[in-house]
């Protein structure tokens, strides 16, 4: 059994491209962000984990379709898309969706990625490998990530903090 997981992001058809919250992200087209959604399942597909994708809108039905596909599988890994994560007007669907999945799979770790190339690293944070289902208590680059913030800088425990023995 692998990692399965689901991709959620908007339809490149329901965005108006040249509205200003999404002119914030350069170059994005209809067609870039259709090819980066297939390249991405692809990435993560080809690094050995079951991956599906769902393409919402911003109405109701978005609700609707997230939920008849946590429906019909179990997911360990839930990716949320930047239009969604990262556009201002999207604050309620995006927590209406975090919602929805917290309640139908509380088992499943939330992946949010910087790139649509970095996913396969991004999602071996909580899963180092497709095998591995049962996901790490803190993500492997954690600690790396409270070093490099200024904020811990003066404050060496917060960066290095105590660990759990095994």
């Amino acid at each position: 059994m692998s990692v399965s997981a689901i991709q959620i992001g908007l339809h490149p058809d329901a965005i108006d491209y040249e509205a200003p919250e999404f002119a914030a992200f350069a170059g994005l087209t209809r067609e870039r962000l259709r090819a980066a959604n297939d390249d991405n399942l692809a990435l993560l597909r080809d690094a050995g984990y079951e991956a599906d994708g769902c393409q919402i809108d911003f109405g109701e039905t978005a609700l609707g379709t997230i939920r008849a596909m946590l429906g019909r599988k179990r997911y360990d890994a839930v990716l949320i898309g930047a239009g969604v994560r990262l556009t201002a007007g999207n604050t309620l669907l995006f927590e209406s969706i975090v919602n929805l999945v917290h309640t139908a799979l509380p088992h499943a770790r939330f992946i949010f990625n910087h790139s649509a190339a970095a996913t396969p690293d991004d999602i071996r944070r909580h899963y180092p490998g497709p095998a591995s289902t049962v996901p790490l208590d803190i993500p492997r680059d954690l600690e790396e990530a409270a070093k490099k913030n200024p904020g811990n800088a003066a404050r060496p425990e917060a960066a290095h903090g105590q660990r759990e023995t095994r």
